[in-house]
């Protein structure tokens, strides 16, 4: 059985950090992880592009960034705040930040 990770995404892909969250994104997407991505900060910015990337994620968003950048919700997305963050960390084998 495949292990659950979360992943947090609190950068833009401007930052080199970026790049090391697609490299671990895509990894453990390859091993077959189930993987919830947790979007807070500057990682709002690249729900579109983590959703084109692919249908599998499970992708949540902070509310209050979102809101605090004027971006439009996406449907798709389940929105929350820190409590919706400690229980995926909770219920996850893994948790990485970026």
């Amino acid at each position: 059985m495949a292990s659950t990770l979360t992943l947090i995404l609190t950068v833009s892909r401007q930052s080199q950090k970026y790049e090391e969250f697609l490299k671990k994104l895509f990894f453990y997407k390859e091993k077959g992880h189930q993987i919830y991505i947790f979007c807070l900060d500057e990682g709002v910015r690249e729900i579109k592009s983590l959703l084109a990337a692919s249908k599998d994620f499970h992708i949540f968003a902070c509310a209050y960034a979102i809101q605090s950048r004027n971006l439009s919700a996406i449907e798709s997305v389940c929105y929350g705040g820190l409590g919706l963050l400690a229980d995926l960390i909770v219920h996850s084998d893994k948790t990485e930040s970026f």
